[in-house]
């Protein structure tokens, strides 16, 4: 990629925007389904066997439970519809605990959901089930574990069979693309034993010349994973090392799993439409940065962190706003082309702190980069700032716009920092690491002394272990640290 992709046309980079937004939310919305989905059918199922449950005549069934009898049995089972929501939701915070959710299971969970209901169920009443009349409340309890435990595995079971059209995980014929030189792939996906009517594979050929550079490879690769809805990218023959970056970080930023086939065929097969599995002809190369919750959950807390903030922050925004206007001749906001996940381009937002010829005048000051051997390009004292703007890049207040970019999905509050196209064209292969996940407002490397860290690799390896070790936990403990970094304003120019 060269600087002209900085005055790429308009229509181009809206195009590239839209395939990559597309793509992000249909992850992000098939995965919030099936979570959803999966959740209402627990509660939904519980609720019921335990409504049975209460209605059923316990005590003559079973006989006496000795002294505070009615007690415990009120508490195993309720009999009001306040008490039937605590019992619901306390199993359901116990499957949580015992990860009857993971992304990495989309199956029934007997042995999980057994733990989860022993959790929850015996471990409140554990006192009371070793009191008087040990038998007969023991087998109340067995009773009880057993029927919830064969309803929900039952559940679960008809469950995965019914959300199989939309679940992120099985790499059915239709949301695979298969990637190779022309021969391979069309040997690989003609071996499907199951006809032509059967759902197929789609097809990605790679020529001699693909790609030319490795952003350029991701871009073409991710439109096809878009335009394929595709879960899983299948590699036959042998690649090159640039064509392998660009598959492999195309298909983190999509959500889709990278395998690699030891023979140019698929033999696994599962009605209704071919399925792939990890056997001896498959190896996997790469999973998705984010995967199931995790997807979900960074998503959610970046769009309501984005709108409370923008609320919030409303007041701020004016006053710079005035500010950069009545200081400066120019626009208030300034937008600017960044790369962005798996390579696409997007419009970055922020008040403006330099002259309106600020970009003119960057190659005259090229010598006085800080960054002298790196792609980055950052001036200590930088003549093209305004006198506002010179305090607003020391604040940070300059980025407050860049919500605006997280509301539309093409950044989040925490990630690596957002390149310039002319930054990208100057990459290593093992820096497109950065292009996994959605770039930040703040991140690993700002938090970490910001412009104090002079090495690019220093700060790619912080954001590739960011990536690799990502956790809300971590997203939170970032955004608290960006405080009071910004508040002292160490390392920003």
């Amino acid at each position: 990629m060269t600087d002209g992709a900085n005055n790429a046309p308009r229509n181009t980079q809206l195009e590239l925007r839209h395939r990559a937004l597309g793509l992000q939310r249909r992850r992000f919305w098939r995965e919030l389904t099936y979570g959803a989905v999966t959740l209402a059918s627990d509660v939904l199922t519980l609720s019921l066997v335990f409504a049975v449950l209460g209605a059923l005549p316990i005590s003559a069934s079973f006989g006496g439970f000795g002294e505070g009898g009615d007690s415990f049995v009120r508490g195993l089972i309720p009999q009001t519809p306040q008490a039937l929501a605590r019992r619901v939701t306390l199993l359901v915070f116990s499957l949580f605990v015992t990860r009857c959710y993971a992304h990495t299971e989309r199956r029934e969970h007997p042995a999980r959901i057994g733990a989860a209901l022993l959790l929850g169920l015996i471990l409140p009443r554990w006192v009371e089930v070793w009191q008087s009349d040990l038998p007969a409340r023991w087998m109340l309890v067995s009773f009880v574990l057993v029927v919830s435990w064969l309803a929900l595995v039952l559940q679960r079971r008809g469950l995965v069979r019914a959300l199989r059209p939309i679940d992120p995980r099985r790499h059915a014929a239709e949301r695979t693309l298969v990637v190779g030189i022309a021969h391979e792939v069309e040997r690989a996906i003609g071996a499907n034993p199951l006809g032509d009517e059967r759902p197929r594979p789609r097809a990605f050929i790679l020529d001699p010349a693909w790609p030319t550079t490795a952003t350029e490879g991701m871009r073409s690769l991710a439109a096809a994973l878009a335009d394929a809805d595709a879960d899983a990218v299948v590699l036959v023959g042998p690649v090159s090392d640039t064509a392998l970056q660009a598959v492999m970080i195309a298909a983190a930023s999509a959500g889709a799993t990278v395998y690699a086939s030891r023979r140019s065929a698929f033999h696994d097969m599962d009605e209704p439409s071919f399925v792939l599995r990890r056997t001896e002809r498959l190896s996997l190369l790469s999973r998705p940065a984010l995967v199931g919750s995790q997807l979900v959950l960074k998503r959610v807390v970046d769009y309501v962190g984005a709108a409370v903030g923008l609320v919030v922050l409303a007041p701020v925004f004016a006053i710079v706003a005035l500010t950069v206007r009545v200081t400066s001749r120019g626009p208030v906001f300034f937008r600017q082309t960044r790369v962005g996940l798996g390579g696409d381009l997007f419009e970055m937002v922020k008040f403006r702190t330099m002259v309106a010829d600020a970009e003119q005048q960057q190659a005259a000051l090229n010598a006085a980069n800080v960054y002298t051997e790196d792609p980055l390009f950052k001036l200590a004292s930088d003549p093209r700032l305004t006198p506002i703007g010179r305090f607003l890049r020391r604040s940070s207040l300059d980025e407050l716009p860049q919500l605006i970019n997280v509301l539309r999905g093409e950044m989040s509050l925490v990630g690596p920092r957002p390149a310039l196209p002319s930054e990208v064209s100057r990459y290593q292969q093992h820096h497109f690491v950065r292009f996994e996940v959605l770039p930040g407002m703040t991140g690993p490397w700002q938090v970490g002394g910001r412009n104090a860290i002079r090495n690019f690799e220093q700060v790619v390896q912080l954001e590739a272990d960011y990536i690799r070790g990502w956790t809300v936990w971590r997203d939170f403990g970032i955004l608290l640290r960006t405080v009071p970094a910004v508040l002292s304003m160490r390392g920003a120019f």
